[in-house]
C-alpha cells in the first residue's frame, strides 16, 4: 500500500510539475505581449543622435537665450509646471513656479542692467526622454562675477525637451 500511494504521489507531483510549467509559459508569453505592445513606435521617438543635439541646444539656450532681447524664447524651454528651488539665507527653500520666476527674470532685466550668465563644468546625464545637467554657473550683473552651483531636469516631449525643474545656489564667499 505503501507503495501504490509512493507511485500515486510521484504522478500526483509530475503533474503538478507540468501544470506549473504550462502556468509558467502562459505568463511568459503574455508578458511578452505586454511588452511588445508597450514598446514605443520608431515615430514617437527621435533617433537619440537628433533627440541629444535637441538636449545640448536645449541646455545651450539656457544660457543662449538669457538675454532682455529674446527673454521670451528663453521662458519656452520650461515646462509650464516648473519648480525653481533655492537656499534662503534664513535656513528655509524658496520655490517658485514658472510665472514667478519668469516675472522676478524679466523684471531684472527691466532695469536695463548688463545681465548674462554663462555655465562652466557642465555634465549632462541623459536617460530614455529624460536628463540632469549640473553645471557651475557665473552670473554675471553689470560686470561683477558671482559664482555657484546649477541643476536642472528636462523631460523630452512631443514638442521637444523641456526644463521641468531648476535648482541654485549662489556659493558662499
Amino acid at each position: 500500500m505503501d507503495r501504490s500511494r509512493a507511485r500515486w504521489t510521484g504522478t500526483s507531483s509530475l503533474l503538478s510539475a507540468v501544470a506549473a510549467l504550462a502556468l509558467l509559459v502562459g505568463v511568459l508569453i503574455a508578458t511578452a505581449g505586454i511588452c511588445v505592445a508597450a514598446a514605443p513606435t520608431p515615430a514617437d521617438t527621435l533617433p537619440a543622435r537628433e533627440s541629444r543635439a535637441a538636449l545640448d541646444k536645449t541646455v545651450a539656450d539656457y544660457v543662449g537665450l538669457y538675454a532682455r532681447p529674446t527673454l521670451d524664447r528663453w521662458r519656452l524651454l520650461f515646462h509650464p509646471s516648473l519648480v525653481v528651488a533655492y537656499p534662503e539665507e534664513n535656513g528655509g527653500i524658496k520655490a517658485r513656479g514658472l510665472d514667478e520666476f519668469f516675472k522676478a527674470q524679466k523684471d531684472y532685466f527691466e532695469t536695463g542692467r548688463a545681465v548674462s550668465e554663462r555655465l562652466e563644468h557642465v555634465r549632462i546625464d541623459a536617460g530614455w526622454k529624460i536628463a540632469r545637467v549640473s553645471a557651475d554657473f557665473v552670473f554675471v550683473d553689470q560686470g561683477e562675477e558671482s559664482r555657484g552651483k546649477l541643476g536642472l531636469h528636462l523631460v523630452e516631449a512631443a514638442d521637444g525637451w523641456k526644463i521641468t525643474s531648476v535648482i541654485f545656489a549662489y556659493d558662499k564667499p
